[in-house]
């Protein structure tokens, strides 16, 4: 361990340095000023205050060696509710790279986060799987599914979509909370969870100015009465299904609403399909033209804090899903 180092959680100073340096890695588009004031509005929802930490390894004169987001969601494994560590942004300063500093961090917000009383951190690995298995991490089976738009026949003639607005939050919270339930391991979401996934979204793509591009997060009812949500950003020809879901997390359901959104897409111009699919509901998807691959990036992976907890269960296929939205 690197002399006289130690654990802190990061200042306004201390971010605004993370910040300037990482935008060339996940600016994402953004300026670097929007870059900032991003990440600056996230970090002042209710949600993130709450839930949101930065955490730095500072060198025994307190420069800043390494750093790392860690959230804290509310989390659901085979019907028992805890908490979780997410760790994510692992980020080292280009002159202090290559000297373990990262690591250092990284075991040491575990200790932490076991101090804490968390049950299982969980990662999204977009550099492979090979360096935190090192932690003890293992990789949850994912795969990410491609195909095109070709007519797939819409939902009931009764079915219509309209904009999401903060009235429907109840019947979406709801779907969601249905489908967390059957799942052997979920991420779960208050109001104030939906709120910061919001402003995440709205506020990446209202600095993006990509006119190209569009959020949409709609809800489809029947007669006036919700059946599903779907939340989707469409352009540059694609329809890319970030999440869906439907009354009672139903997965019959939720392949309906995908196919009256797909007809909606299809007909807006769009031809090619990109989304994280739950296994469960591309079973229901024969009429569609599908190519189910192994995802290379945001590769979940999961380990167990809690000595009491057996994670090797949830590591059979297919068994634990993620939704887009659940990255962090």
């Amino acid at each position: 361990m690197t002399a006289m180092a130690r654990l802190a959680v990061a200042n306004r100073e201390q971010i605004d340095r993370i910040y300037a340096e990482s935008h060339a890695l996940w600016g994402g588009g953004l300026k670097p000023a929007e870059y900032r004031e991003f990440w600056s509005e996230l970090a002042s929802t209710p949600w993130a205050e709450r839930n949101v930490r930065y955490f730095v390894w500072l060198g025994d004169e307190g420069e800043l060696l390494s750093s790392l987001k860690l959230y804290h969601p509310r989390i659901v494994i085979d019907g028992t509710a805890g908490r979780a560590s997410i760790v994510g942004a692992v980020f080292t300063p280009r002159k202090h790279r290559r000297a373990g500093h990262a690591r250092e961090l990284i075991s040491a917000v575990l200790d932490h986060s076991r101090d804490e009383g968390d049950v299982v951190a969980l990662l999204f690995s977009d550099i492979g799987t090979r360096y935190y298995a090192d932690f003890g991490f293992r990789s949850l089976p994912s795969t990410e599914v491609w195909g095109r738009l070709t007519g797939s026949p819409p939902g009931p003639g009764n079915w219509s979509s309209d904009e999401m607005r903060a009235e429907h939050l109840p019947d979406v919270r709801a779907a969601h909370e249905a489908w967390c339930a059957r799942q052997p391991l979920a991420i779960e979401r208050s109001a104030e969870h939906w709120q910061f996934l919001f402003v995440r979204t709205a506020g990446f793509f209202r600095r993006l100015g990509d006119r190209r591009l569009r959020h949409r997060a709609t809800v489809v009812l029947e007669d006036g009465r919700f059946v599903g949500y779907l939340i989707a950003v469409e352009g540059h020809g694609e329809w890319s299904v970030r999440e869906v879901g439907a009354v009672g997390g139903d997965p019959g359901k939720i392949e309906g609403v995908l196919r009256h959104g797909a007809a909606i897409a299809r007909a807006e111009g769009l031809r090619k399909f990109y989304g994280w699919i739950e296994d469960p509901v591309i079973e229901r998807m024969g009429g569609w033209t599908l190519r189910r691959t192994t995802r290379r990036r945001a590769q979940p992976m999961i380990l167990g804090l809690d000595e009491k907890l057996d994670v090797e269960p949830l590591l059979a296929g297919g068994r634990v899903f993620f939704p887009y939205q659940d990255q962090f």
